[in-house]
């Protein structure tokens, strides 16, 4: 009795052939990803940013990888303008960051900003706040992690194991197709 189209594929999808391939491509180049993000973390921040990187996860989604990090991450990839505010006839001792999609709104620093400034650099509590003040006033440049970290040489070797791996799994199918013809 011959095997029509429909069983070789129902067969097909219950073996789950060239999805093995596929998945252990994908989540190689994942963790690659994660590694080139965590290298430009490395050489690009001046604090510990050791919270971050173990935050950072790249998933495979339907259109490609999704990254995702901790929420402050996206301030320190795309910087935050600061609020330029300087009172007595004070001018700025250097320029204040203004192209950035995030800005800060006022010179108020909340506590657990200031926390968070004693715990990295280890400055009693009002330091801290001072410390907040003049990051807010001048703002946070960007440091454009996420163009370093997905380079042009990456994108492409992503495009290539894609390529072959995609090609790999038609291949599979065709092999198998042709046997079930045998």
């Amino acid at each position: 009795m011959p095997i029509n189209e429909s069983q070789i594929l129902q067969q097909l999808h219950s073996e789950g052939v060239g999805n093995n391939p596929y998945t252990n491509a994908l989540t190689d180049l994942a963790n690659e990803i994660v590694k080139s993000y965590k290298d430009v973390l490395d050489n690009t921040t001046k604090s510990d940013a050791g919270v971050l990187k173990q935050s950072i996860k790249v998933k495979p989604s339907k259109n490609g990888f999704d990254i995702e990090a901790d929420f402050y991450f996206k301030f320190i990839d795309d910087g935050v303008a600061g609020v330029g505010q300087f009172s007595g006839g004070m001018s700025p001792k250097r320029a204040v960051v203004q192209n950035s999609p995030y800005r800060f709104r006022n010179l108020g620093v909340p506590k657990l900003m200031a926390q968070s400034i004693r715990e990295w650099s280890g400055a009693p509590i009002q330091q801290a706040y001072a410390i907040g003040v003049n990051i807010k006033r001048y703002g946070i440049k960007p440091q454009n992690i996420s163009d370093k970290a997905i380079s042009d040489k990456l994108l492409e070797r992503i495009s290539l194991d894609l390529a072959t791996i995609t090609g790999l799994a038609i291949e599979v199918v065709f092999d198998k197709v042709f046997e079930n013809f045998k």
